[in-house]
């Protein structure tokens, strides 16, 4: 049994970090310059927020608490994406070497 790859790991959950950043500044830059796409970014916003919306309803990451709160919020959610696309992109190489 091949070993976890704790490099690609983070190397996915920095992917998704750097993504979901760009989207959060978009979305507040489109906001405030009372643009339609601000509905986009708000809905991709959403999107993001789903994993860690599923432990609770009240968990989004983008919760108006403190400035700790939200980034330790911000970071369970990346985790939690980074971990269900690792696996995703583990079973998919395992697909394609079984062929």
């Amino acid at each position: 049994m091949k070993k976890f790859k704790l490099k690609e790991l983070v190397r996915v959950f920095l992917f998704l970090l750097v993504v979901q950043f760009i989207i959060g500044l978009a979305d507040v830059l489109l906001s405030q310059a009372h643009s339609e796409l601000a509905s986009i970014t708000s809905l991709l916003i959403a999107i993001c927020s789903y994993p860690l919306s599923l432990i609770s309803s009240d968990l989004p990451f983008y919760v108006s608490e403190s400035i700790l709160m939200v980034i330790l919020y911000w970071i369970i959610n990346l985790m939690i994406q980074a971990v269900i696309l690792y696996i995703m992109l583990i079973v998919v190489k395992k697909m394609r070497e079984s062929k």
